[in-house]
């Protein structure tokens, strides 16, 4: 796994690995000990369950451990906490996300692989808008019912058939529909020919 150079300095920086860093970041986001311990400790995945449970918990009762852990979980609710009122929020399109990319990309110094990082993004971005825009224009959706008792044409018959006094046994039952579409083929075909379709 290649990790950026930032976090590597982060971890050098806190004195662990970047394994433990990675450990500590999961578990202060939330995640389970064992699913952060199998993320975070990949190299280990090969050896057998009692040893990995093992090293998982010397790794977890290392008070500098539990210490890095309380830091991170501090540290990541501070950038999710937000002191306004969430009403007050509100959400911007890609056209906007794309103009604000490229005004903080264009601010950063010249040849530095945020910036980088920053075009990129922005590239991502005006590419995912541009086929959206594509993709909706040439599209055409259909929408088959899920179950044969929902088939429009199956509701349309039966409801005319009720409409001008039809026997109730005249009444197309669901599972007959597919049969009856079948034998209709050639009519529906026909019919579309002298339409002129």
């Amino acid at each position: 796994m290649e990790l950026s150079s930032a976090k590597m300095k982060e971890a050098k920086s806190l004195g662990v690995s970047m394994s433990e860093l990675i450990f500590a970041d999961l578990i202060s986001l939330g995640y389970a000990a064992s699913d952060a311990y199998t993320i975070a400790y990949p190299e280990d995945m090969g050896s057998n369950m009692q040893n990995i449970r093992n090293n998982r918990e010397r790794v977890l009762r290392k008070t500098s451990f539990q210490n890095l852990c309380e830091e991170r979980r501090k540290k990541n609710a501070m950038r999710l906490q937000y002191s306004g009122d969430i009403s007050e929020l509100e959400l911007i399109d890609n056209e906007t996300a794309a103009k604000e990319i490229l005004k903080i990309a264009r601010q950063m110094p010249e040849n530095s692989k945020e910036r980088g990082e920053m075009f990129m993004k922005y590239a991502d971005l005006t590419r995912k808008n541009d086929q959206k825009t594509e993709d909706v224009a040439e599209s055409i959706n259909f929408y088959f019912p899920l179950k044969c008792h929902q088939c429009p044409f199956l509701i349309a018959h039966n409801d005319w058939m009720r409409e001008n006094n039809r026997k109730k046994g005249e009444e197309i039952r669901p599972v007959e529909m597919e049969a009856i579409i079948r034998a209709a083929w050639p009519i529906i075909e026909k019919a579309r020919k002298k339409a002129g379709n």
